[in-house]
């Protein structure tokens, strides 16, 4: 008996390449483990983070209170403003301070050659020097008289000399010695000639017996203005610096009559800049318009900003929110933005280090897009309160690889496919080559068949036979 074995090599393709697909299977199921993992937490590279914006603040606890808010502007407090005159005329000699320069109370902001003051400061010694003499005089006088005084006492002691002549001593002693106080007054008067002048210009002044005066800074600040050059002539009373400190500012708020009842003195406001987003500054308003201009219908509020930093600058743009308390338990508020529905409850995105976990949490009332949070925070967590909805799209996409990341993984993923692509390329060309070998041996067992017609008669006795 003749047993012919046919292998069927279509489904042994069907089983090879099932094979094949298996890493693919595998890996399909790895992904989807991936997304399952990553709908509970998104990991998000720091420089990720701050390349698309993403926003993390502290949860605090504050009352519920109702902000307005209103426009308004940075201003310079009119007292700590100082303008620098010429005391006098004069020419510039050295310029000791620029505009922009920052300067102490009392430091020297130039030199000025005041053809006055030396002509006064000549005039000075002169009769410094004059009283001077007067005074030696004066002093050699009540030596006299003091001699004669004890010499004349002593005689009418001794009852030598009478005591008219005692008398006469003692009267041209108390004459020296009031000429001699006289002379050193004047000399005291004489010594302060050029201060007291200097005094009435009513600025820090100090001047040389040259004729040179030096000004000072009156209050520490920024130089503003620098209105002088070297070697300039100066007139009395020409402005020469403006100096401001802005330590501390005023912000001007121009409210409406209608929102008068949200204003009170001692309120406090927070201010936030365009230049500082992420910054908040607290005051208090200080002062209130007590007229309403009748072309805007609107009064100024002004509010001081402690402003050490020297980060806001007058005439720049701020938003002011006017706070006013309202009654109701205190508890945690976030900005509304920052809650977000994940996998259908409302949740927010919780800051673990790489790592932003979606939290559900209980609302309350949202007011002034700030909402209340009832339950799911316990206060000193790090929340997401800016692009929480692209981390909340993220969140089924799975972690957001870093530059970094990428470039380590992709030089590892093409071996591994080289590989893959290769052992499949070999499979598929040994199938091909058994294939067509079992395709050549059919076609000669067909074409032996048809030379031999009576093959079956052949075979039937054999067939019975074996019956």
């Amino acid at each position: 008996m003749i047993v012919r074995s046919r292998m069927n090599y279509p489904e042994l393709l069907i089983i090879v390449l099932l094979l094949l697909g298996t890493p693919n299977a595998d890996s399909a199921e790895e992904e989807t483990e991936n997304k399952s993992a990553a709908s509970s937490a998104v990991r998000v590279p720091a420089d990720i983070q701050r390349a698309i914006g993403i926003k993390v603040e502290s949860v605090r606890v504050f009352a519920p209170v109702n902000r307005k808010q209103v426009n308004g502007q940075i201003e310079a407090i009119p007292a700590n403003t100082a303008a620098v005159n010429a005391p006098l005329a004069g020419r510039v000699l050295t310029l000791l301070a620029q505009k922009g320069q920052r300067v102490q109370k009392g430091d020297p902001l130039l030199t000025i050659d005041s053809p006055e003051i030396r002509q006064l400061a000549v005039e000075s010694q002169r009769l410094i020097a004059q009283n001077k003499a007067a005074e030696e005089q004066a002093q050699a006088k009540v030596d006299l008289a003091l001699r004669n005084f004890e010499r004349e006492k002593t005689l009418l002691g001794l009852k030598i000399a009478s005591a008219k002549d005692y008398q006469i001593a003692e009267a041209d002693l108390k004459q020296a010695e009031a000429e001699l106080k006289t002379t050193r007054s004047q000399t005291r008067l004489s010594s302060a000639l050029l201060s007291n002048r200097l005094a009435q210009l009513g600025q820090s002044i100090r001047a040389t017996a040259q004729g040179h005066i030096t000004l000072y800074a009156p209050i520490s600040g920024i130089v503003l203005e620098q209105l002088v050059t070297p070697g300039e002539a100066l007139e009395a009373g020409k402005p020469l610096f403006k100096l401001i400190n802005i330590g501390k500012v005023w912000v001007t708020a121009q409210i409406y009559e209608k929102d008068l009842e949200h204003v009170r003195l001692g309120q406090q406001i927070e201010i936030r800049t365009s230049a500082y987003p992420d910054k908040v500054f607290t005051g208090s308003i200080v002062n209130i318009d007590p007229v309403v201009d009748p072309t805007t219908r609107t009064l100024a509020v002004r509010a001081a900003i402690e402003n050490s930093n020297f980060l806001l600058k007058p005439q720049m743009f701020v938003t002011v929110d006017l706070i006013e308390q309202t009654s109701g338990p205190a508890g945690y508020f976030i900005p509304a933005e920052a809650v977000v529905p994940v996998q259908g409850k409302q949740s927010v995105f919780v800051k673990q280090g790489e790592d932003f976990v979606p939290t559900p949490v209980e609302v309350g009332e949202t007011k002034d897009n700030l909402v209340r949070i009832n339950s799911g925070l316990t206060g000193d967590e790090q929340i997401v309160t800016q692009r929480a909805f692209q981390l909340m799209a993220q969140g089924s996409k799975g972690a957001i690889p870093s530059d970094e990341d990428e470039g380590e993984k992709k030089p590892q993923s093409k071996p591994d496919n080289i590989l893959f692509l290769a052992l499949g390329g070999v499979i598929l060309l040994l199938l091909g080559f058994l294939a067509g070998k079992s395709l050549g041996r059919t076609r000669k067992i067909r074409s032996d068949e048809r030379n031999q017609p009576d093959a079956k008669t052949k075979t039937a006795p054999l067939d019975s036979e074996v019956k």
